[in-house]
């Protein structure tokens, strides 16, 4: 068995975590501070000795700057309010006026020279929105005197990641399935790998470390970047100190089609063409990304594997561009009856009936052929109303 798992921003949601629109829109509320840098009562924002660790780390309370500390040959206080004013102050009046749908698209145009300070914060304050998501789901696996010490977040009890290990447990070589299943991520976050950390640990009994080597021996790629393993930053660690690291490794759409590592994608097409079943998750479908995976329009690197693909809360034209892209039969259309090909027989000279009726059989045998090649194709499909838990429960079987 070789599954292949596609994974998109709404497989997080229910954890928590925002889509591209909604961290858009979070980023546009962010409150970026009193930015009055020449006001004498001004005062840094906390958050800046976080994303700045390398520059102000080392000054974390403001009362330590007025005492005419000096810094890489500067007053510190200088620093700050420069980094404020041509960093900060124009990225927060830009994206609180931005057009853009996502934050993919705003940073696309600060990825010039001119604007690469901005594009730096920009993924830097993405990475600590996803870390405090972290931190927040993180606290629906903490107890405190036998029950939950917060609030629910998830949308449910139980979700997509629990059912898919809560199946796998049931086979007796989880390990070696867990291990050749592939995972082709593009969230930054790390909830698949905290979730899979959490079941060898507690349901496994493995130590640690043990389940951080487990974890990096398995097929989790994160095609755009991610904040880092879990033992490097801890889940949910917003006070880490490696923001400067983490946006480094960091990518937009627009910058993974500039810096396409093609030896990446072949990769990615290895495990595409050997995948027997390939499953579309919480998925935007964007041209860009299916193509930064090796999977251009018509999908032919997946044709023989069976595809199902979840599409929630996607209209009726998306979902036809969508099928249409990846060469599945619609939803809607997939129960239609295929139409029997007409059969022609010509008769050659000193043809027989019964040699006519042979050759019209074995043409009639083949034309049926084909209708159930047609047909496999079919059971490839878009779920328009299913969520990846749906997925996972429906279609995700390990005979």
């Amino acid at each position: 068995m070789s599954d292949v798992f596609i994974i998109g921003a709404g497989c997080s949601v229910p954890y928590g975590f925002p889509t591209g629109a909604m961290l858009m829109q979070k980023l546009k509320d962010f409150n970026y501070g009193d930015n009055n840098v020449e006001s004498p009562s001004f005062h840094p924002p906390s958050y800046l000795f976080d994303l700045y660790y390398e520059l102000f780390g080392k000054y974390q309370e403001y009362a330590n700057l007025r005492k005419e500390v000096f810094f890489r040959g500067g007053n510190i206080e200088f620093e700050i309010s420069n980094k404020i004013s041509k960093t900060i102050v124009p990225f927060a009046n830009s994206i609180r006026h931005s057009m853009m749908v996502s934050t993919d698209e705003f940073l696309k145009n600060r990825l010039s020279q001119e604007k690469s300070e901005e594009a730096d914060f920009g993924k830097r304050l993405i990475a600590r929105e996803i870390l405090v998501a972290e931190r927040e789901s993180e606290k629906q696996f903490s107890y405190e005197d036998g029950k939950r010490i917060s609030k629910k977040i998830w949308l449910g009890n139980i979700d997509w990641i629990q059912h898919l290990l809560s199946r796998i447990d049931q086979q007796s070589n989880w390990e070696e399935i867990l291990k050749q299943t592939v995972f082709l991520t593009f969230n930054y976050d790390r909830v698949l790998e905290y979730c899979i950390f959490l079941y060898l640990t507690s349901d496994k009994q493995y130590a640690d470390a043990d389940a951080h080597a487990f974890i990096k021996d398995m097929k989790i790629f994160h095609v755009n970047g991610f904040i880092g393993s879990l033992e490097e930053i801890p889940f949910g660690a917003v006070e880490n100190g490696k923001y400067q690291e983490i946006a480094k490794g960091m990518e937009t759409v627009w910058e993974k089609r500039k810096n396409l590592n093609q030896s990446e994608k072949e990769k990615y097409q290895g495990f595409l063409k050997n995948a027997e079943r390939v499953y579309f998750m919480g998925f935007s479908y964007i041209p860009d990304n299916l193509e930064s995976i090796g999977i251009p329009r018509g999908a032919e690197i997946i044709r023989n594997a069976k595809v199902y693909a979840t599409a929630r809360g996607l209209s009726p034209q998306n979902r036809l561009r969508i099928s249409t892209y990846l060469d599945l039969k619609d939803f809607e259309k997939r129960n239609e009856p295929e139409p029997m090909p007409e059969v022609e027989v010509q008769r050659r000279p000193f043809m027989t009936d019964i040699m006519y009726r042979q050759e019209y059989e074995k043409q009639e045998r083949a034309a049926k052929k084909q209708i159930r090649s047609k047909r496999i194709r079919y059971e490839n499909r878009i779920l328009k109303d299913a969520s990846a838990v749906d997925l996972i429960l429906d279609y995700y079987t390990l005979a």
